[in-house]
């Protein structure tokens, strides 16, 4: 499964590692990611009071891709079926088209994180592939110990959409799923899937799960970590449904 932009050879090339962990699951957590571009190298990890081992893994994937300033052809890969899966076979397309629904009644998890997720993938040309875990890749292994060393930090910050998750209430409608073009199973994101995803910008937009109007509320400070390289200020927080929006505006490069 690959992002839907355009093909566009001049873009420049990036590999990305990524992996996550929670000790215990869920637990204190942390993500590592290693980004190679010719000869250029960058490692990026964070660490959460209380998080859970998917979401760590996810989270290295989005701020791996967030990380990168203007579009590249990106091949990254994760050790986490659950992250590569829910791409390569559809899931998160599927789960955005039906309001973050598996079924009727049981809501996608993480889907906080897999917004986040999206807005970042658009923006790139990215082919997941899994590569088994602690099975001496050196970037994998890597990966794994910038995540531990990030549950160690003294300093841990809070994660929001984990402590406060989105309700869990019925859906009310459900789009209708298109084909895929080749008429097998939905297995990739349709045209629909390739639109832009419309984000928050302001408080007293209304939710758009909820349409209760959202509150801004200020980020706490943490010093930089090694290799960090932006934060966010504020974020924009549903009273109704305590869904966490992600503000461009907010974000401060180091």
């Amino acid at each position: 499964m690959t992002s839907d932009n355009p093909p566009q050879s001049d873009l420049d090339r990036v590999i990305i590692y990524t992996d996550g962990a929670a000790e215990p699951n869920p637990g204190p957590g942390g993500y590592g990611a290693v980004l190679m571009a010719g000869k250029h190298r960058k490692e990026l990890s964070g660490g959460f009071r209380k998080t859970t081992n998917n979401r760590m893994e996810l989270m290295g994937v989005i701020v791996a891709l967030e990380s990168l300033k203007r579009p590249c052809r990106v091949l990254l890969y994760s050790d986490s079926k659950y992250v590569v899966e829910s791409v390569t076979r559809g899931s998160v397309f599927r789960w955005q088209k039906k309001n973050w629904y598996r079924t009727s009644t049981e809501r996608a998890k993480n889907s906080d994180l897999w917004e986040r997720f999206l807005i970042a993938f658009k923006r790139h040309q990215v082919e997941f592939r899994w590569v088994k875990g602690h099975a001496g890749v050196p970037e994998n292994e890597r990966c794994d110990e910038l995540a531990v060393a990030a549950i160690q930090s003294a300093d841990l910050e809070d994660d929001i959409g984990f402590e406060n998750p989105t309700s869990q209430k019925p859906a009310l409608e459900f789009p209708t799923l298109s084909p895929a073009s080749d008429g097998t199973a939905v297995d990739r994101p349709t045209p629909a899937d390739s639109e832009p995803i419309k984000t928050h910008e302001k408080e007293g937009e209304p939710c758009r799960k909820c349409r209760t109007p959202l509150v801004k509320k200020p980020t706490k400070k943490h010093p930089p970590k090694p290799g960090q390289t932006y934060r966010y200020d504020w974020y924009l927080h549903c009273p109704g449904c305590n869904t966490m929006y992600m503000v461009e505006a907010a974000k401060r490069m180091f």
